[in-house]
């Protein structure tokens, strides 16, 4: 079954097209910037959630650096739910630890990827 030479070139062109697509599709899932961002994302996401929740809205929080605030410092409904930079338990929510243990996170992720990148390169 002979088939002409354009239309089989052509078939080459396509699949040689979907083959790069989908190469740039899985170069883009294991990158290790992207990994990161997405990770930076998805944290971003949860804050943005966490605030909602509490409700806080567009409010800053504060960071909790020398402990809770002190009792007259807070609203009425002092140990509640709702209260900012709290937990439902009453915990103090330490904003800036938060941040530091995803960056630690996102680093160590970065940097066993390369490692392995290297190892295997």
């Amino acid at each position: 079954m002979p088939q002409d030479p354009a239309i089989i070139q052509r078939q080459i062109d396509e699949t040689r097209a979907e083959l790069a697509e989908t190469i740039d599709a899985i170069a883009d899932i294991v990158s290790p910037r992207r990994v990161a961002e997405r990770a930076s994302e998805q944290v971003r996401a949860k804050v943005a959630e966490l605030r909602a929740r509490a409700g806080h809205g567009g409010e800053p929080l504060e960071l909790a650096a020398d402990g809770p605030a002190p009792p007259a410092a807070l609203p009425a409904a002092s140990g509640g739910p709702g209260v900012p930079g709290q937990s439902p338990g009453g915990r103090t929510v330490r904003w800036g630890r938060v941040a530091l243990a995803v960056g630690a996170t996102t680093l160590l992720v970065v940097r066993t990827t390369r490692r392995r990148r290297h190892r295997r390169g």
